[in-house]
């Protein structure tokens, strides 16, 4: 007998509810593809190194402040510009200067007319004492007038030496003075760039405290490295040891020295602690700036034509043995060889390696693994709107 329409229709909705149930339980139950990153195995050049980060400075620099106060009355470079060795980089006002000048030889012309003055005193003074005594022999005169001719004699003489002394005052005053208005004419003491422009025309100097900074003047034609090392391995740095960089502008530009020596003094007294290490650089086409910072590196161990994997595979194979011995024993797990896993009809496989030379990117492989083999170095997160490839 035939079901009734009604009660087919009654019960649709929960068969409906059923199989939907039915359908998300087999979905839920089938495991999702695991995919993963791998990396290839390859040949290359293997190097340990200790890397630190620097900042470039001219190896040879000054700092040309102003020795004299004053107006800057004109400054004759530009920021930028090479100059030699003696060119005039800038001028004070020297009005002040000048004025000075001429007062201080006005002054020693003076002292020098009163020299000659008591010269000719002493002169006179001299002659009537040879004639006094002359005189006091046949008792032409008295004692006392030869006593008193004798000491203006010696207030002559004390005159002469007194004067003497003002006018070797006054011709250092001169001298000084002179200096003083050379000085309003600042000039290059070495060759080099105009790195540095720390004044205006028109700008009043003061310079009876501090020497006020005007310009920086720097030889880029070679480059010194300041490498912030830090302590746990600034051991290792030893003076003679070769070194390379690179800059942030040029990552593919290896520049290439030799380590200097190393500031006793740390950078900071926080831990960690940093010690600059220094090394020269030409810097010949002037690509080099100051203040650039530097990727440096100082190779301890260099290994060529190697095959070489990415240190990620062993960090993923560790973490995937420790999982399954915690969820086996509970503990960890102590392994004697290191193991990665390598993939094989798009599954992985374990297998034991013996690696020598690590840094912290790539491991040297001995053996356990062929050149162009792939390594899995990490899984990809299966997510509902990830897309399912295969990344090699």
């Amino acid at each position: 007998m035939p079901f009734p329409r009604a009660s087919i229709l009654r019960w649709l909705p929960w068969i409906l509810i059923l199989v939907g149930l039915l359908a998300f339980w087999k979905w839920q139950s089938v495991t999702p593809p695991i995919n993963y990153i791998t990396g290839t195995i390859a040949r290359g050049t293997l190097e340990d190194a200790v890397t630190a980060t620097g900042v470039l400075e001219a190896k040879e620099y000054v700092d040309i402040g102003a020795q004299v106060s004053g107006v800057l009355k004109k400054i004759n470079v530009n920021l930028g510009e090479s100059v030699k060795k003696g060119d005039l980089l800038a001028q004070i006002d020297p009005t002040v200067f000048e004025a000075r000048v001429v007062e201080d030889e006005a002054t020693l012309k003076n002292l020098d007319a009163q020299l000659d003055a008591a010269e000719a005193s002493r002169k006179l003074a001299e002659q009537r004492l040879t004639r006094n005594r002359n005189l006091l022999k046949s008792d032409a005169v008295s004692q006392d007038e030869l006593d008193r001719s004798e000491a203006e004699f010696s207030r002559a003489e004390s005159a002469i030496e007194a004067l003497k002394a003002q006018i070797d005052k006054a011709r250092g005053s001169l001298s000084a003075t002179k200096a003083n208005l050379g000085f309003t004419k600042i000039y290059a003491p070495i060759g080099g760039t105009v790195v540095k422009i720390q004044a205006r025309e028109g700008q009043t100097l003061n310079a009876s405290q501090t020497a006020p900074i005007l310009f920086k003047i720097a030889d880029l034609s070679t480059m010194t490295v300041q490498a912030q090392v830090s302590e746990a391995d600034i051991q290792r740095i030893k003076p003679g040891l070769s070194v390379y960089f690179t800059t942030l502008g040029d990552p593919d530009t290896r520049h290439e020295g030799k380590v200097r020596g190393v500031e006793p003094t740390p950078t900071s007294t926080n831990p960690p602690v940093f010690y600059n290490t220094l090394f020269d650089v030409p810097n010949d086409n002037l690509s080099l700036m100051p203040e650039m910072t530097a990727q440096v590196y100082f190779p301890m161990m260099t290994r060529t034509n190697v095959l070489m994997m990415p240190l990620a595979a062993l960090d993923y194979a560790n973490k995937q043995s420790r999982h399954r011995a915690k969820l086996v024993t509970g503990k960890k797990n102590k392994q004697s060889s290191d193991r990665v896993f390598v993939l094989r009809d798009e599954k992985p496989v374990e297998v034991e390696v013996v690696l020598g030379l690590k840094n912290r990117v790539s491991a040297e492989v001995i053996s356990g693994l062929s050149e162009e083999q792939e390594v899995i170095t990490g899984p990809i997160d299966s997510g509902k709107n990830r897309p399912r490839v295969m990344l090699r």
